[in-house]
């Protein structure tokens, strides 16, 4: 089922491919680089998914993630890194991420798991956890 996916991610060229890849299997795509005004993209765009980088410079996937869920925020959010330790992943887990891809990662397999996150039937976004940290 095509969707509106949000690419948010430091890098320009992670980006312009995400957007060749995602566009070309039919999605609708707009990249934001950096987690900075991810929270205000988030409700003027009303995408179906989000798909963000961890680590960035300045607002951080993880802080941007924090901000969304604290916000209600409900839409799935496919985070992305290079570190797939079980501490990352649980972190992820533990502030409503709902999954990650770990970089660099297999196009084909990228679509498709974002097609099944974009079902109908798609388990649900996980509920806003107390998220730690300052707020």
């Amino acid at each position: 089922m095509p969707g509106r996916i949000l690419i948010v991610d430091d890098d320009p060229f992670i980006c312009d491919a995400l957007e060749l890849i995602l566009t070309g299997a039919g999605h609708a795509t707009k990249s934001l680089q950096g987690g900075q005004g991810v929270l205000e993209s988030v409700m003027a765009l009303a995408p179906d998914l989000v798909l963000m980088d961890v680590n960035m410079p300045g607002v951080g996937g993880m802080e941007a993630l924090d901000t969304l869920r604290r916000s209600g925020i409900t839409v799935p959010i496919l985070m992305m890194t290079a570190d797939s330790g079980p501490a990352t992943i649980r972190d992820i887990g533990a502030r409503g991420g709902s999954g990650h891809v770990t970089k660099p990662f297999d196009a084909d397999a990228l679509v498709i798991r974002i097609a099944r996150m974009l079902e109908p039937d798609a388990a649900p976004v996980p509920q806003a956890p107390d998220v730690p940290g300052p707020r």
